[in-house]
């Protein structure tokens, strides 16, 4: 009977996993609720209103199938419930995952999962942000599933092989969590060294034939179906290289630096965001010290080579992807990666026991840090939100002072076709100052307006003001843009700057 299963289920959830999906679960709502509530597109979402997610070109196999489960619609508050959904599952898999037992490490590892900038960038990208969470979840289920059973990188492989198929920066994600649980296994030596390598070996079968599957797919796609893969991100440049190694590791150490210090090494204020970071990083430090001196490590050569190896590999595992291609640029919905550098000091609290003034003196430095980070996560969240609402605003005002301008234009009962030329220009202190000095740079949720192509006011008037119009051909553009008429029209917002010429609506927007 249902009932009975229910029961059963119920009687097999460990107190910690409850802990964790209800934590998840509560800050989840609470920080993302304003997202999920309004409609705020960004310059994806406006044309993607209802689409399949079948980015077969991006290498994106399985985003399709995960984002459907929700629909092909966007909707705000299904997708957004769906994706704090994986998300606490996924807080759930972390705290198995690092066998995490205090109820404070257990809080803290799922508010700093659901708060991480990441989350908020992807939500920008409402349309398909359940997608890109499924991939999160399935990148760690990945590493718990390998870890836990002899022959479970297979099925570990294809797990990754998935979440890669969703997007391909997740291989970072399962990377760098992997060199943390090796962290925590090496300090307080968990593991003897043959386990460790033996560890070691099922992680890397896991990674091998999981991206084997991957790349066998990718050239399938390719060759057998004929597919042409998008330049975007360098994805047709994959398996090719530019400059040296020194060039990619200068990459990353610039990355690194800017992404956790960029107030100390660029133009920008130094703002609380850096100063936690720089707390936290004073903490973890702090803590590898004292559990160093009181496991004794040091007298370990091998233990302690590896513990060195792995903490420096974090870095460059969290921005392997420059390795590549050439034509990766990071930015913030590709570096979920670097949460596992703010889950280190949660997890060496976790197993701090030693009652040292020492330990206790770290134990109060990252319960206080962690918590104030998280809410400033949330705080950075919410406005970036806060920016995507101006820019939502700003842009049907825009849309619709410009559509009340061409009915009022001789010929509009005859408009069939739109062209829109350049762009219009907007700053204003909030959007191109003090936001962007404020808080890290937010792909998707910065900017001024929602309107960067010409088809972004079509499908805005379709969408939103009931006005469907086809785009001008090429041949029209070009007969346009050599006419007279079409030079002699003055800018945005000036009289004559909207003109009606064979049935097309012509709006100047810039020289």
């Amino acid at each position: 009977m249902p009932e009975e299963l229910l029961k059963k289920w119920n009687e097999r959830i460990k107190p910690e996993w409850r802990l964790a999906f209800i934590a998840a679960l509560l800050i989840g709502f609470f920080t993302h609720m304003y997202v999920f509530t309004n409609m705020l597109p960004n310059h994806d979402g406006l044309i993607n209103i209802y689409n399949t997610q079948r980015k077969f070109g991006s290498g994106r196999f399985f985003l399709g199938s995960f984002s459907g489960i929700s629909s092909y619609f966007d909707l705000p508050w299904v997708i957004g419930s769906l994706s704090i959904l994986y998300l606490s599952i996924m807080s759930v898999l972390l705290t198995e995952l690092f066998e995490l037992k205090k109820k404070l490490s257990i809080i803290l590892t799922a508010g700093l999962i659901i708060t991480f900038p990441t989350v908020a960038a992807t939500f920008s990208y409402m349309f398909t942000a359940d997608g890109y969470m499924a991939g999160n979840l399935l990148a760690v289920l990945a590493i718990l599933v390998t870890k836990k059973y002899k022959l479970g990188f297979l099925a570990g492989a294809v797990i990754l092989f998935v979440s890669v198929g969703i997007y391909q920066a997740n291989l970072t994600l399962i990377l760098t969590v992997i060199s943390i649980w090796f962290i925590r296994e090496l300090l307080f030596q968990t593991v003897s060294i043959k386990s460790f390598f033996l560890y070691l070996l099922r992680y890397v079968s896991m990674t091998v034939i999981g991206m084997g599957l991957y790349t066998l797919t990718f050239k399938a796609y390719q060759i057998w179906f004929g597919g042409t893969i998008t330049d975007y991100q360098g994805l047709n440049e994959v398996g090719t290289t530019a400059g040296t190694y020194s060039d990619q590791f200068s990459k990353i150490k610039e990355a690194s630096l800017e992404f956790f210090f960029r107030g100390f090494v660029t133009t920008n204020p130094i703002k609380l965001f850096e100063l936690l970071n720089v707390g936290l990083l004073i903490l973890v430090v702090l803590i590898l010290l004292v559990v160093a001196i009181q496991k004794k490590i040091y007298v370990k050569p091998v233990h302690f080579l590896l513990l060195i190896f792995c903490i420096v590999s974090l870095p460059i595992l969290s921005f392997s992807l420059y390795f590549v291609s050439p034509g990766v640029e990071y930015h913030m919905l590709m570096v979920m990666a670097l949460s596992s550098f703010y889950l280190l000091p949660i997890i060496l609290y976790d197993r701090l026991e030693v009652p040292t003034f020492g330990a206790r003196l770290n134990s109060w430095g990252v319960v206080v840090f962690v918590s104030l980070t998280i809410f400033n996560f949330a705080l950075i969240d919410n406005i970036a939100y806060f920016n995507m609402t101006l820019k939502y605003e700003k842009s049907y005002a825009l849309v619709n002072r410009i559509l009340d301008r061409v009915e009022q234009t001789e010929g509009y009962e005859d408009v069939e076709k739109l062209f829109v030329y350049g762009r219009v220009t907007m700053k204003t202190k909030n959007a191109s100052e003090r936001i962007p000095e404020n808080i890290p740079t937010m792909t998707g949720a910065m900017g001024e307006i929602i309107l960067a192509q010409p088809y972004h006011y079509q499908y805005m008037l379709a969408n939103y003001f009931g006005k469907s119009l086809k785009l001008a051909n090429e041949r029209e553009q070009e007969a346009i843009l050599n006419s007279e008429e079409f030079l002699e029209m003055p800018v945005w917002p000036a009289n004559g700057s909207i003109k009606i010429v064979d049935h097309i609506a012509i709006i100047k927007l810039s020289e």
